[in-house]
């Protein structure tokens, strides 16, 4: 049990936060807790995509954001844990429970040369996903 972790994904700020840094992270929590409600049996991989789009969309940030937003998490080792299925536009796979899933808020704004990436692993459930890290979703800044 030793070899097996839940992957999160944080952005750590070194000194003062900008204002475009700020606007970004808000973006990201917002598209995370969007992905979660829609991360429920009878969804689609799809559909926790689609909750993921339309958030940064509202925000603005479409041409900023991937065209997925994550996978399955399989018992699997290096170089990589993703397994499938993933959470792109248009995968018809249902979410079932018990399934280990792991969603990434990544947001890439190259013209104001600025990152954002938020992500945690859940565990589905018969309704809404349990996060399994202890970690909160606060902005990370030294």
């Amino acid at each position: 049990f030793h070899h097996y972790h839940a992957a999160m994904m944080r952005t750590v700020l070194v000194g003062k936060p900008s204002r475009r840094h700020q606007e970004l992270f808000e973006a990201a929590r917002s598209a995370l807790l969007a992905v979660e409600k829609a991360m429920t049996p009878g969804n689609s991989f799809g559909d926790v995509f689609e909750a993921h789009a339309r958030s940064l969309e509202a925000s603005g940030l479409t041409k900023h954001r991937l065209n997925a937003c994550g996978y399955s998490l399989g018992a699997r080792f290096s170089p990589s844990w993703m397994d499938l299925p993933m959470f792109y536009q248009g995968n018809k796979e249902r979410v079932a429970p018990n399934m280990t899933l792991f969603a990434h808020m990544i947001i890439m704004d190259s013209e104001s040369e600025t990152a954002m990436t938020l992500g945690r692993t859940y565990l589905t459930t018969d309704s809404q996903p349990r996060a399994l890290s202890r970690h909160d979703l606060d902005l990370i800044v030294q």
